[in-house]
């Protein structure tokens, strides 16, 4: 018998009071069956009017119930299936043999009583109200007196009846006796357990003082764990806080030295030191926003009296192109232009709300999807030139190295407009030193043509002075000459008269043909005055 409990009811031996009750309800689903298999081998003898194969299967399933324990099932479900199989079965019993005349309705009254005994009084209570609506369900669904005429009269319900209480009668004691074994089982753990506590108690007096003192060690020493634990906790929130900085700063260096890395290429590159303009700042906005990870980078110049800011190039990075936007009048920004002569940067990570950009919230950040934006600016000649424009179509935070970034590439951008201006002022120069070369040529042209002519003049004076010191001077003196013999002459006069007379016609002649010279401005030289020489001969 012990094995047919244990193949059932095996896995609730570790608990005394689950086995007791898994094998009371194995017990009742005995007396139950040996019911069953009761009537139904008396059943030609009894004239029931419930069909046999309705005993049979009620039997095979309130069997089939048993293999339930097999299950891991808890043990109060296993009871209520049992006890809802045998409800079925009285209800289906009683259904057929006669409703509220049948002589099995008083079976019903089993139902609480095996809750009560197998479960809980919880749960005979909801047994009992299930068992009084089945018995009214009867009272006005099911009434067929043609049952009561039955050739065993009384006797059938006495057997009925009597069976009933002989089963609430076994299921009782069988609960008792349970009962009893299981206190039996605690009156004697108490015993031991009796024994063993006067043994604990003298031993608990000694423990007491070890207790006592103990709990002064343990005190002090939560004490000791508290405070440890609270500098644990310290310990650990500072190297929380220090691997964060040391991540951000890891973070932030790779970032900074990559940057390092692309402004010390770009100040290499040909096109920002020798290149053209417009090259020049495409290079620097497409680096700006690979770099950045940007959607928009954008150069904007000042005109010249400062009224506006005109955009020399525009990159989109999604679209790879480049572009040129509309003109940014102040008028219609005033707030924006005021930020700028600040001349700092003006980082707006929520641009449409941003004090400085807010202006630009439905003519330009709208149309174009910004919601963050950066402007840095740049310096031509010590002054405000203009700014580099990062834009972005999602929020965005402008963390300190994308500024430093950003402000070194406005200084690269002033650097392009250096450059430009070198390249207009060596163009200049080189077109001053061709001039110059050309001007000097003609000046060595015209120097050679006025030595040349100064040469002639220095010719003509020389010649002058030849005709002054000789051809002039000759007749002049024999003039002077003759006047002095006039003066101490007595009988030579008419001689001496045409002597002078032909010298002064002969220095006449001379001072003519100079004059006429000088006022036609032709050369003359002494071979000129051949003839005078011939005739002073």
């Amino acid at each position: 018998m012990d094995r047919f409990f244990t193949f059932f009811v095996g896995r609730f031996k570790s608990n005394p009071e689950s086995y007791s009750r898994a094998k009371l309800v194995v017990k009742f689903t005995l007396v139950e069956l040996s019911v069953v298999l009761t009537d139904t081998l008396f059943y030609n003898h009894f004239n029931f009017h419930i069909p046999l194969h309705l005993f049979i299967g009620f039997g095979i399933v309130l069997f089939s119930t048993l293999f339930l324990f097999r299950l891991n099932l808890p043990l109060n479900v296993i009871a209520n299936v049992m006890i809802g199989t045998m409800w079925a079965g009285f209800v289906w019993g009683i259904a057929i043999s006669g409703g509220i005349f049948s002589v099995l309705l008083p079976w019903l009254t089993l139902m609480p009583v095996m809750a009560n005994l197998l479960v809980g009084d919880k749960c005979s209570k909801i047994w009992f109200v299930i068992s009084a609506m089945s018995i009214l369900f009867f009272m006005f669904f099911f009434k067929n007196p043609q049952v009561m005429i039955n050739p065993l009269g009384d006797r059938r319900a006495f057997i009925s009846y009597f069976v009933l209480v002989f089963v609430i009668f076994t299921l009782t004691d069988l609960f008792h006796r349970a009962e009893v074994k299981l206190l039996a089982k605690i009156k004697d753990v108490n015993k031991d357990l009796s024994a063993s506590n006067e043994e604990i108690v003298s031993q608990n007096e000694s423990l007491t003082n070890q207790r006592d003192e103990l709990s002064a060690q343990r005190n002090f020493i939560e004490k000791q764990n508290q405070k440890l634990l609270e500098q644990n906790r310290n310990i650990e929130r500072v190297n929380d806080l220090l691997a964060s900085k040391v991540n951000e700063i890891t973070t932030r260096n790779s970032t900074l030295e990559k940057h390092w890395h692309t402004l010390l290429d770009i100040s290499k590159s040909k096109n920002i030191n020798f290149g053209d303009f417009d090259e020049s700042l495409k290079h620097v906005i497409k680096t700006a926003a690979h770099s950045l990870q940007t959607d928009r980078v954008s150069v904007w110049h000042y005109n010249s009296n400062r009224s506006s800011l005109q955009c020399l190039m525009l990159y989109k990075l999604d679209e790879d192109k480049f572009s040129v936007e509309e003109e940014l009048l102040a008028t219609d920004f005033p707030r924006y232009f005021e930020a700028l002569k600040e001349e700092e940067v003006i980082p707006a990570d929520e641009a449409e709300t941003d004090s400085h950009t807010f202006e630009f919230k439905d003519s330009y950040l709208r149309p174009h999807h910004i919601l963050s934006m950066m402007d840095t600016p740049f310096f031509l000649d010590g002054k405000l030139g203009g700014v580099l424009c990062c834009e972005h179509q999602s929020n965005r935070h402008w963390v300190p190295e994308d500024i430093l970034f950003a402000q070194a590439l406005s200084d690269i951008i002033t650097i392009v407009f250096k450059t430009q201006q070198r390249r207009r002022y060596e163009k200049k120069i080189r077109d001053h030193r061709r001039e110059i070369s050309r001007i000097n040529q003609s000046l060595e042209d015209r120097v050679r043509e006025r030595t040349q002519v100064l040469e002639e003049k220095n010719q003509q004076l020389s010649e002058y002075a030849f005709i002054n010191s000789h051809l002039l001077r000759a007749p002049l003196s024999r003039i002077l000459g003759l006047v002095n013999l006039l003066e101490y002459s007595e009988n030579k006069e008419a001689q001496l008269i045409s002597h002078l007379k032909l010298s002064s016609e002969e220095l006449d002649e001379i001072v003519k043909k100079i004059n006429g010279a000088i006022d036609e401005g032709t050369h003359f030289n002494r071979e000129q005055f051949g003839n005078f020489e011939k005739k002073k001969e």
